[in-house]
């Protein structure tokens, strides 16, 4: 099992925790920018998230593109 770097909460990560060639749930989601991951106390980031983590970074991330105003 993984553990969330947002969380901690323990969850099946397909890169990491199985020995099959499918991918990992996470692949099939939009890339998420190197500069919203989180990070350690080194400023190394920590890639790994849960569902429900990545789905809430993924809200907040749409939700201030849609506030950003129009150029």
């Amino acid at each position: 099992m993984s553990s969330c770097s947002q969380c901690e909460a323990t969850f099946s990560c397909g890169m990491v925790d199985t020995t099959t060639a499918e991918a990992c749930w996470c692949t099939a989601l939009p890339t998420t920018p190197k500069g919203e991951l989180v990070r350690d106390a080194d400023g190394k980031a920590k890639t790994c998230m849960c569902p429900d983590c990545l789905s809430a970074l993924r809200a907040r991330r749409l939700a201030a593109a849609n506030s950003a105003p129009e150029s």
